[in-house]
């Protein structure tokens, strides 16, 4: 299982000539070591020569009650979960080469330190020191994790300002209260970081996912369209031997007689209704049974 890295790098954008522009993404699952690594980003872009933005995050939580009168929620903040570094192509290489380089490093460094912790509160002279006598296992642990972060932040303010003087320890104060010095001690035995060097084929290989990509066109070959005969001999030879020929033509079918709308309809209706006109004058108003009563007279 492959670790999970502590920064996602994209693949970098020409936004103007000669100029190039990435957005970094730390994935750590804790929002503190995301910001760790994201100010880890930040020292080491002071060294290179690239130009650094960190985007705005918006807060949906926000409304104007809830900012003046309710909790007291901003409109947003700094993404710290995210960079956007650029510059130009070789610098920007350069720098991305070096920082997952840096990034692991210094985690290792600072894990390194952690464990210096964890020994001393586990060794006899810490123990007789006092300085554990009102601590339990809750309290060690927060202090474990705070002492680890103090001294992750420690390494990387070593960054920039490179090699630092090795300060011995103070016995009369707790180790929790001197990371930065155990983080000296750290950086002066494992010879610290260069955050210069950096093999140059990673640094081409990063140039390789600047460059456009390189798509191949594969022309189709060129055919000859069909000539169509000019006599009538040489279309009947096209269209086959005779025998093959259809014997029976169909009909086209005929399109539908398209009336008005609802046209049929009041035709109809009208037909009903309209009294037969006679030529001597209007016909008489009919009586409810009259024409039975003739019918029986007639007979």
């Amino acid at each position: 299982m492959t670790p999970r890295p502590y920064v996602e790098i994209p693949r970098p954008y020409e936004y103007s000539p000669e100029r190039y522009d990435v957005e970094l993404t730390f994935p750590a699952s804790n929002r503190k070591r995301a910001e760790q690594h994201h100010r880890i980003a930040f020292e080491l872009a002071r060294i290179h020569p690239v130009d650094t933005h960190t985007p705005y995050k918006l807060n949906p939580r926000w409304s104007l009650y809830e900012e003046k009168w309710g909790n007291g929620e901003r409109f947003g903040s700094p993404d710290r979960r995210r960079l956007k570094v650029d510059g130009s192509p070789r610098a920007l290489a350069h720098y991305l080469a070096t920082l997952q380089r840096v990034l692991t490093t210094v985690e290792r460094m600072a894990t390194r330190a952690a464990r210096a912790f964890g020994s001393w509160q586990r060794s006899l002279p810490g123990q007789m020191e006092g300085h554990l006598e009102f601590e339990d296992t809750t309290t060690l642990r927060i202090r474990a994790k705070d002492f680890r972060a103090s001294a992750l932040a420690a390494l990387t303010g070593f960054l920039a300002h490179g090699a630092v003087e090795v300060v011995h320890r103070d016995r009369s104060r707790p180790l929790w209260e001197q990371a930065s010095t155990v983080a000296a001690e750290v950086w002066a035995e494992t010879g610290g970081i260069n955050p210069w060097v950096v093999p140059e084929d990673e640094v081409e290989e990063q140039l390789q996912r600047m460059r456009p990509l390189n798509l191949s066109v594969v022309e189709a070959p060129e055919q000859s369209a069909p000539q169509v005969p000019d006599t009538v001999e040489g279309l009947l030879e096209l269209s086959g031997p005779a025998e093959q020929a259809p014997h029976t033509v169909r009909e086209a079918p005929r399109p539908p007689v398209r009336t008005a709308h609802g046209h049929d309809r009041l035709v109809r209706a009208a037909r009903h209704r309209r009294p037969p006109v006679r030529p001597n004058g209007p016909a008489p108003a009919s009586r409810p049974g009259a024409g039975r009563r003739e019918r029986l007279v007639a007979d």
